[in-house]
């Protein structure tokens, strides 16, 4: 009995992270992107100094290794799905599963019980060189969070709930899910999915001394039904790459197996997913993702979805007042229901507005084209009637310059044809003139968020085309044709 279950559970798991992992590396940028919000000083490590008072923690050297990680991690989740699958390694893999597996788990408990910034500051007065002021030091030195403000001769020490930043999205399946069912899992689903999965991976790993290598028997009863799985998960994701590359794996451990009788046809296995994974992450990371998931894919319209359609419903929000007892010192919470107004025992502390129900949001609400005049021209630039080619390099610092002698020649045969040509980026002025100028750069640079920019195209730099307002294609620059060939292909 618990070797069926055992075995139900190897479907379940494995299946689940091929598909999670192909799509971590079909983004790996992406999931990059997501670990470094995690390194930042505000995130995890925050929450690690206030638990463990280690005030001198912090992560933040890590967000230089961030696309390291995201390569071994998503190669390790899709290798861990194939292994518990053939049952090769059996216990290095078990142990290795529920190593990963806790690591997110811990990631997405952070996610869901995080609070953002202060929602008020709790005052307390204190008078100088009295005792309570004496103690109010001593706790500021131990925590920096706390601080002082004078008011008519007291100071009022403001101790400001922890302000941990949060990251919204723990880019468990990346934008797949929003992008494929409207919306991504949210914090507690995903603390949720994380906690199924450690009981799921339980059976396994209590029977992990008694599963042995597949025979051919075995093969039949979880292949079979392993494919059928990631078949299911392509199906929600609108997406059979996975399907493809878990049909190479099989074929390639099947052929391993059955033709090569060694005490080294365990390892073969291995060593070959983690070779066409490797190679299948290496072409996302050089090129650009397979499947684009995010509302700058190419067929949307940026327009369109800068705005709501008619009957959207609005956020909902509430005020919540905070308010000092007079005789207690604490500071209560109310609402506009029942707070004191006319009680002279409270005193007038704080007021925040709460978001209580989340109303309709446009897909896209921070796409801007700002000038050196502080004007945006996004929609000048999306309603041309003509060709747009934008240039989108997030970090002009950090972008790939031995790209830029091809572009420029480009830009050169496109401005001859009257087309645009513009760079969006998220880097200071100085040090865009500083680079125009030495790369010979002949078209402007507008401003736009960071964050906006990694989603237009996950490349550093990418080209994109746009006709009022709809994607017609992007590139990695590694890629960019020839002018003539990009003409002949889309601007008919």
């Amino acid at each position: 009995m618990m070797k069926w279950i055992a075995n139900i559970s190897r479907v379940l798991v494995g299946s689940l992270f091929i598909v999670s992992g192909l799509i971590k590396a079909n983004d790996p940028l992406g999931f990059s992107y997501k670990l470094e919000e995690y390194f930042e000083n505000g995130a995890l490590a925050y929450r690690v100094r206030n638990l463990l008072g280690w005030d001198s923690f912090t992560l933040e050297f890590l967000a230089e290794y961030a696309l390291t990680f995201a390569v071994v991690l998503c190669a390790l989740e899709i290798i861990l799905g194939f292994t518990v699958l053939f049952a090769t390694r059996i216990k290095i893999t078990v142990y290795s599963l529920l190593g990963l597996t806790v690591i997110f788990f811990f990631l997405t408990l952070h996610t869901a019980t995080c609070e953002s910034s202060a929602t008020y500051n709790q005052l307390t007065e204190v008078v100088k060189d009295s005792p309570e002021h004496k103690s109010m030091l001593e706790k500021m030195e131990s925590n920096p969070q706390l601080s002082i403000a004078e008011e008519n001769g007291n100071e009022v020490v403001f101790n400001e709930k922890l302000p941990v930043q949060c990251v919204t999205d723990c880019g468990c399946f990346g934008d797949a899910m929003k992008g494929s069912l409207g919306r991504s899992l949210t914090p507690w689903e995903s603390f949720f999915k994380d906690l199924i999965l450690m009981v799921l991976i339980l059976p396994v790993f209590f029977q992990r001394h008694k599963i042995k290598i597949n025979t051919l028997r075995d093969d039949a009863f979880i292949l079979i039904p392993a494919f059928v799985m990631v078949g299911f998960y392509s199906w929600v994701f609108s997406w059979y790459f996975p399907l493809i590359f878990t049909a190479i794996g099989f074929v390639g451990y099947l052929l391993s197996k059955y033709f090569i009788k060694s005490v080294a046809s365990q390892f073969i296995p291995i060593t070959y997913i983690a070779l066409i994974s490797t190679f299948f992450i290496y072409y996302t990371i050089a090129h650009l993702p397979i499947k684009d998931y995010r509302p700058y894919a190419i067929g949307k319209n940026i327009l369109e979805q800068m705005t709501l359609p008619p009957g959207a419903q609005p956020d909902v929000f509430e005020n919540i007042f905070y308010y000092k007892n007079k005789t207690t010192g604490v500071v209560e919470e109310f609402t506009e229901k029942n707070y004191p107004w006319d009680n002279p025992n409270y005193e007038f502390a704080d007021r925040t507005t709460k978001l209580i129900k989340a109303g309709d949001h446009p897909a896209i609400t921070d796409f801007t084209i700002i000038a050196d005049d502080g004007n945006d021209y996004a929609q000048d630039y999306l309603n041309e009637e003509g060709y747009l080619f934008m240039l989108v390099a997030y970090d002009i610092n950090k972008t790939k310059l031995s790209t830029y002698k091809k572009i420029n020649t480009f830009v050169d045969q496109s401005n001859l044809e009257g087309h645009y040509f513009i760079g969006l980026t998220a880097s200071l002025y100085d040090d865009v003139e500083k680079f125009r100028h030495e790369n010979q750069t002949m078209f402007d640079f507008f401003s736009c968020d960071a964050i906006t920019l990694k989603t237009i195209v996950r490349a550093n730099p990418g080209i994109v085309l746009l006709k009022k307002g709809t994607v017609i294609a992007k590139w990695n620059a590694n890629d960019l044709p020839d002018y003539k060939e990009v003409k002949e292909k889309y601007l008919k």
